[in-house]
């Protein structure tokens, strides 16, 4: 099969240079880990990739870029490890809650359920707070989408809004202190997003009386 044998060329021929850009993420990993973000050099990261820094400039025009690239491998586990944690759950609302959970933990790097380096959860928040948004989005629409054909969510539910909708919770949970919720026990944050998440997306809305203008 020819397109079979250029897809083996491509692959031995790029595996090389995708070994390289990947080294010189993992590398600048370990320094941001090490020497902070702001210290760290582009020496420091050709030393700990075990490549030249000219090497380095081949992938990657300046210290910013590797930045970004770091991020976008960050967020990419990120979700690869909710996926995971998620798709544990027995239905939509369980799916729900441990996403709820899993970034209260990850905001917390907790040891023994240590999905991140802090430098890692970090480098998340470099990025900008928009595309962020739509990647959580985009996460969760899938589920609330199946949640739609099997009757957990309403029937008119408009997936992309309660994507973003639950996308905006995510990251409050993430971002902000609660004086309410203690954040580091799991339970309670299950227990507070199984109050309050699927009612705002399952059942029929209620009727809400017309009010004047002036009213």
């Amino acid at each position: 099969d020819p397109f079979a044998g250029l897809i083996i060329v491509m692959a031995l021929t790029e595996a090389p240079a995708l070994d390289t850009r990947e080294a010189i993420i993992m590398g600048a990993f370990a320094c941001f880990r090490t020497y902070g973000l702001r210290k760290t050099t582009i020496v420091d990261i050709a030393r700990k990739a075990e490549v030249s820094r000219s090497t380095v400039y081949e992938y990657f025009p300046d210290k910013a870029a590797i930045v970004e690239a770091c991020a976008e491998a960050a967020s990419q586990r990120f979700y690869r490890n909710m996926a995971k944690v998620v798709n544990r759950g027995e239905d939509l609302e369980d799916k729900l809650v441990r996403a709820c959970v899993f970034v209260t933990q990850a905001r917390r790097v907790v040891q023994g359920e240590k999905y991140f380096d802090e430098e890692e959860v970090n480098l998340l928040l470099t990025r900008d707070s928009a595309a962020l948004l739509k990647e959580c989005a985009d996460f969760i629409a899938p589920y609330l989408a199946a949640g739609r054909v099997t009757g957990e969510v309403r029937k008119d539910l408009d997936i992309p809004q309660a994507s973003e909708w639950v996308a905006r919770i995510l990251f409050s949970l993430f971002n902000t202190p609660s004086p309410t919720i203690d954040m580091s026990d799991d339970e309670a944050v299950a227990a507070f997003a199984r109050s309050f998440l699927l009612r705002g997306l399952a059942g029929e809305r209620p009727a809400r009386g017309r009010r004047s203008a002036a009213g």
